[in-house]
């Protein structure tokens, strides 16, 4: 055989093999946020060699990065006639959120109750999104469609190239919605974005608990496992305060979390098979590597 011949024969099946490898290959590199805790404590610093990822329990490689100083921060709130009991809690929550949001960031917001209303697009300025909750007057709708707006929201956000999180104010309670809790949490697992709740309903926890019935009190308990699956699927935290004075901390809490948050970058194997690919990420103290830390990050990916 000429070497001419072999030249191409071996071009050609190499080719081959890349075209019939194309469906196995990953996805290329994905960006992952999470911060590090020992109890209530915040660890920052940690270096490369502190942390050890996992896709689908097989080691992947990974590097640190800078995580981007520019947040594109969505306040999602519930704004409906049937929140009259908790609207004290959503009010307070939503201004005490703003008070503490720090300049830099993208502030944008958005309301629902039968359908997901965008009053302020992304904006630098506190201000703007202020006025836009001042200017909403008196709720109009009866429905609580929670899962439709968590979707909707989630769809607009698919297509931004930035640092993400959603900030949701409400109960989790549900009326009308199309959408399942199913197909919430399949579109949660797909979306690169950190999630944080402020859960109303802080009379319902407190004062009121013993006045519900059962029923009553499974529906609460059905919207707080919504709310914390949420936050569970994105490396965020759902917090379920029994007093509307916990506010102010609570919205410290979620910007100091995302102020020492690391950013790791990595090659996914993961095909884009609609199936979800469970993470794994250990930390653990450089001066005692027997001590473990709980690392606040996202489940996995749903690749699509």
């Amino acid at each position: 055989m000429s070497r001419t011949r072999r030249i191409f024969i071996r071009c050609a099946l190499g080719a081959l093999l890349a075209a019939a490898g194309a469906p196995g290959q990953g996805l290329g590199q994905r960006s992952l946020y999470f911060t590090v805790e020992d109890g209530e404590k915040l660890i920052t610093g940690l270096k490369e060699q502190n942390f050890r990822l996992y896709e689908d329990g097989r080691p992947v490689s990974f590097r640190l990065a800078e995580p981007e100083t520019s947040v594109a921060v969505t306040i999602l709130v519930e704004y409906s006639q049937a929140s009259g009991l908790y609207l004290n809690d959503i009010v307070t929550a939503f201004r005490e959120l703003i008070d503490a949001a720090p300049e830099g960031n993208w502030y944008s917001l958005a309301t629902y109750s039968q359908e997901l209303q965008i009053h302020q697009d992304f904006t630098r300025l506190k201000g703007e999104v202020r006025s836009a909750f001042d200017g909403l007057g008196q709720p109009f709708w009866g429905e609580v469609n929670t899962y439709d707006a968590v979707y909707e929201i989630l769809e607009k956000l698919e297509f931004l190239d930035r640092r993400k999180v959603i900030v949701l104010i409400g109960s989790g309670l549900n009326t009308l919605s199309r959408h399942t809790m199913g197909d919430v949490e399949r579109k949660v697992e797909a979306a690169s974005v950190n999630i944080f709740v402020m859960g109303a309903g802080t009379l319902l926890r407190g004062q009121y608990d013993a006045y519900l019935d059962s029923m009553s009190r499974m529906t609460l308990l059905q919207s707080e496992a919504f709310l914390n699956m949420l936050a569970k699927k994105t490396g965020g935290q759902a917090f379920f305060p029994r007093f509307e004075t916990a506010y102010r901390d609570i919205a410290q809490t979620i910007f100091t979390m995302l102020n020492c948050q690391y950013r790791i970058l990595y090659e996914s194997r993961a095909r884009p098979d609609n199936r979800f690919h469970r993470l794994k990420l250990e930390a653990w103290d450089p001066q005692n590597p027997q001590k473990k830390y709980t690392v606040r990050v996202r489940e996995g990916w749903r690749w699509r």
